[in-house]
């Protein structure tokens, strides 16, 4: 089974791009593009609804805890027939010190993404998010103690180049929000590295349960410190956020669940045409070519990396008679 990747990202997600040795998918190719291009349409509209708590006043903080503890409560159903299974153990993870610290890892990036996603264009927020598989990647080598060679090593730089492009050093200034949208896609590249290794063991479903329990605690202080009145349309908002955050965490899961990385990674990259048009309609946000661009460069790296490493993990396999 493929590993599924965070979203949270998505997020992450959504890098699936990291050099880790896991088996493929078991290939289903048609069935795992349909749900990541699904996931990725809910993904822009979690962007949008982000977007419009924040206009209504609401901080980033206090939009990160209800994201997560109404994605926590929408995750319950599908819960219900694998501890129908396996009872109420199913839920037991057997890491849980790396649970854990995944989770406290996702509970600061989420903060940090949704800052940027205040802060930023939505459309300029997922560009430079693309570059969350190029961290992975430098990661895996530093941290995994993975072997990349040089093509993806070469590929790594022409991404960055990329990301260069979008942000266009000494031609524009450097917005706080660029700084928080590069950390965060810092944060997708950690939290994918922690998934790779959790997938090992764990399900997705348990996965996604537990993310959500940590995001939930790990957000509630911080936004005990900024907490506005919650109204009927914020109180709808959020639960919208929880929904689709969920629903999109557990499609993309199943997508590298059916089918290589090497295939459901392009897929993942139609994020960015999904928030552009939410951007446009809902707030009036025009991206400019330079941004798309950038993003050209980046997700056509990522991509390269991703079938680079599947062509190696099938050469690595034992040949069976």
């Amino acid at each position: 089974m493929s590993p599924p990747v965070s979203e949270i990202d998505q997020v992450a997600a959504k890098v699936a791009a990291v050099p880790v040795r896991l088996d493929s998918g078991p290939g289903r190719p048609l069935m795992a593009a349909l749900l990541m291009t699904l996931a990725a349409a809910l993904f822009a509209c979690l962007n949008g609804l982000v977007k419009q708590t924040n206009l209504l006043g609401m901080d980033a903080l206090q939009i990160s805890f209800l994201r997560s503890v109404f994605a926590a409560g929408a995750m319950l159903p599908f819960l219900v027939q694998p501890i129908r299974r396996n009872g109420f153990a199913y839920l037991i993870p057997q890491r849980p010190f790396l649970m854990l610290f995944r989770g406290a890892t996702a509970s600061v990036g989420v903060i940090v993404w949704m800052t940027a996603l205040t802060m930023l264009p939505l459309a300029e927020v997922a560009a430079i998010s693309f570059a969350a598989p190029l961290f992975a990647t430098i990661g895996s080598a530093v941290i995994l103690r993975e072997t990349v060679r040089l093509r993806r090593w070469t590929a790594v730089a022409i991404g960055f180049v990329g990301v260069l492009v979008i942000l266009r050093p000494g031609m524009v200034p450097l917005e706080p929000g660029t700084i928080w949208a590069l950390a965060a896609a810092g944060g997708m590249a950690m939290s994918a590295l922690l998934i790779k290794l959790l997938t090992r063991t764990e399900p997705p479903e348990r996965i996604v349960f537990w993310t959500n329990v940590c995001l939930t605690i790990g957000t509630l202080i911080p936004a005990l410190t900024v907490w506005m009145p919650m109204t009927p349309e914020l109180w709808l908002l959020g639960i919208g956020m929880g929904v689709t955050g969920a629903v999109s965490h557990i499609l993309m899961t199943k997508a590298f669940a059916a089918a290589d990385a090497s295939i459901v990674i392009p897929f993942d990259y139609a994020r960015l045409p999904f928030v552009a048009i939410v951007g446009y309609f809902a707030f009036g946000q025009v991206s400019d070519y330079i941004t798309w661009i950038g993003a050209a460069i980046i997700a056509s790296s990522a991509i390269y990396i991703a079938r680079r490493e599947q062509q190696l993990t099938k050469k690595s396999r034992p040949v069976q008679d």
